[in-house]
């Protein structure tokens, strides 16, 4: 019941409140709250902005526990074709693309 609240708090609550960074054409914002209890989904307008992404939180302490996990399958190399989006569309942030 837990599992199935959370995750239906990243649709509700990320699209009513936080702080939308990027133009996503939508209303989809980034919420630190809810990021914290979803393991980096809340950074839900980077999701939007950026769908192909396996990394969500990529801006200034966007931490995104899913994103370190990824991190370490790619290196014992359980994960292949990991894509993230160029530097230069995130303004240039280097930690986006690491």
């Amino acid at each position: 019941m837990i599992v199935y609240h959370v995750t239906w708090l990243v649709n509700s609550a990320t699209h009513c409140w936080g702080a939308a960074v990027h133009d996503s054409g939508d209303r989809s914002m980034n919420n630190a709250w809810v990021a914290a209890f979803t393991f980096g989904e809340g950074w839900h307008n980077n999701h939007h902005a950026f769908p192909h992404s396996a990394r969500h939180g990529f801006g200034p302490g966007q931490f995104d526990i899913t994103w370190q996990h990824i991190r370490l399958l790619r290196a014992l190399g359980l994960a292949t074709a990991v894509r993230l989006p160029q530097a230069a569309a995130i303004g240039n942030d280097p930690r986006a693309v690491s």
